[in-house]
């Protein structure tokens, strides 16, 4: 009995120095100007050609390939696995510690341009996550509390997304940054009418850590 217990007991030890000696997870390289790509015009017949008639759980991958067979360099490959391979970077922005990247989703059958801001902690966070504005953040605005009790049908939607300046960025006097991200509510779809717009700052402490995303202004338009 004894032997057994410290044979389990070794076995334990054993087991936490293995993990102790494994190398952190390395971190994500940086997102730069590097990883932006143009698809050639050909690109999306070509893709889809080579593509379609595989396998759908490895369409993703396929298309990946065939971005690098249209030339794309290999930090827009990293770029694009990265997303899941499901799109590319259409444009980088560089804004401090942490940066802007807007991605192209091409086979998305709505809302096809993506905002990320990347290279800071999380190394890349998408803005139209679902996690970041929830429906009892917007409920604690009266305004946005009045506009769902007369469109009980609310739903919030992303803004504009691509832009020189989306989305707008400034440095706090804390010294870190903060990314004011705009989003429509429409009256319960999103070919429905706009009822109201939300403006969502994300903000980033000293070192790229994000902190939270807040709920700013909330206006009605009806």
């Amino acid at each position: 009995m004894i032997a057994r217990r410290a044979a389990f007991l070794f076995a334990i030890a054993a087991a936490s120095l293995a993990r102790q000696a494994e190398p952190p997870t390395p971190s994500p390289s940086p997102v730069g100007p590097d990883a932006v790509w143009a698809p050639p015009p050909t690109f999306l017949a070509a893709m889809h050609k080579a593509c379609d008639k595989g396998a759908p759980a490895r369409f993703g991958e396929c298309f990946v390939a065939q971005m690098k067979k249209a030339g794309a360099p290999e930090p827009a490959l990293v770029f694009a696995r990265r997303t899941g391979n499901q799109g590319y970077l259409h444009d980088f922005r560089n804004t401090g510690k942490v940066d802007v990247a807007h991605a192209e989703y091409p086979f998305r059958a709505n809302q096809n341009q993506v905002c990320f801001l990347v290279n800071g902690d999380p190394p890349m966070i998408d803005v139209d996550d679902p996690q970041w504005v929830t429906k009892a953040m917007l409920e604690a605005n009266p305004v946005y509390a009045d506009l769902a009790k007369r469109f009980p049908k609310l739903v919030i939607f992303p803004g504009s997304r691509f832009g020189e300046t989306a989305p707008a960025g400034a440095n706090l006097k804390s010294g870190g940054q903060r990314f004011d991200l705009d989003f429509l509510l429409r009256d319960g779809c999103r070919a429905c009418t706009t009822v109201g717009s939300v403006k969502v700052a994300f903000d980033f402490d000293v070192n790229g850590k994000f902190v939270e995303a807040q709920v700013g202004r909330v206006r009605a338009r009806r």
